[in-house]
């Protein structure tokens, strides 16, 4: 498990250092204001659990602070069914049966502070809040409490580092949840760009006490000008039991229109 946070941290905060000393940008750290739109469809199962069909949204606008910061702010919405593989009898006589499951809401939001180097890589400090509401059948239950909705609050570092045609990335997460343990989050991250207009990305994470690893892959296609973009990814759970989930999304890009890779160094 990927467990030693202050072995992790280190070279994290160091990286972290190494930017900011040296932040004397020779160009701006977001060219122009520019706006993204995206929607993502998710599918996750966990074995002898639950099934998990997720559609969200996603609006993020990026502006200019000067020259060596920027502010990106981010509201999202997302709409989950839950369900478990076991039927229940329902004892009434009738010999009917219920599959016990949930419906929720997600909303939230995040504004994102940076500085950015476009020849060097970005820092950036970012809080969030969301709200989950629940919608569950008679026979289940959202919280033990009896409530129907959950409030958060997050504080992030992330970091990236351009070297080439590759990104290094990490980040640490602070969750707070209403009457819960603070939740710890370190992801580790490498992206490769084979292509100025596709990515292909590894990560790592030690969410909820389980490692999970990834693979993404984002591609903007030329012959529609570089104004959208599609992407798909697969993750895992080493845990038991372990979850297994698939994602796919579709984003358009308001008022630029460059390589993906120019997008993630100058625009996001």
């Amino acid at each position: 498990m990927i467990r030693n946070h202050i072995a992790i941290k280190a070279p994290l905060f160091g990286a972290a250092l190494l930017l900011a000393t040296g932040v004397f940008a020779q160009s701006r750290a977001v060219q122009s204001t520019n706006f993204e739109l995206a929607v993502e469809s998710t599918d996750s199962d966990t074995s002898g659990s639950t099934s998990n069909g997720t559609l969200g949204a996603n609006l993020r606008g990026t502006l200019p602070l000067g020259g060596l910061f920027g502010v990106s702010l981010n509201g999202e919405y997302s709409r989950s069914r839950v369900r478990t593989r076991d039927v229940l009898a329902i004892d009434d006589g009738s010999n009917s049966a219920i599959r016990p499951s949930c419906s929720f809401e997600n909303t939230g939001g995040e504004v994102s502070l940076f500085v950015r180097r476009p020849t060097l890589g970005k820092i950036a400090l970012s809080y969030g809040i969301g709200q989950l509401s629940a919608d569950c059948s008679v026979n289940s239950v959202f919280l033990p409490t009896g409530d129907d909705s959950l409030d958060s609050d997050r504080q992030r570092l992330d970091v990236d580092l351009y070297l080439g045609n590759f990104t290094l990335g990490g980040s640490y997460t602070e969750l707070n949840l209403d009457d819960a343990p603070k939740l710890e989050t370190t992801t580790m991250s490498a992206s490769w760009y084979p292509l100025d207009s596709l990515k292909i990305s590894l990560s790592g994470n030690d969410q909820y006490e389980e490692n999970t690893y990834g693979i993404f892959v984002e591609h903007q296609p030329e012959f529609l000008g570089n104004g959208f973009g599609v992407n798909i990814g697969y993750a895992k759970t080493d845990g038991e039991p372990n979850t297994r989930a698939i994602s796919i999304g579709l984003s358009y890009y308001f008022g630029t229109s460059v390589t993906l890779k120019d997008r993630d160094r100058h625009y996001r």
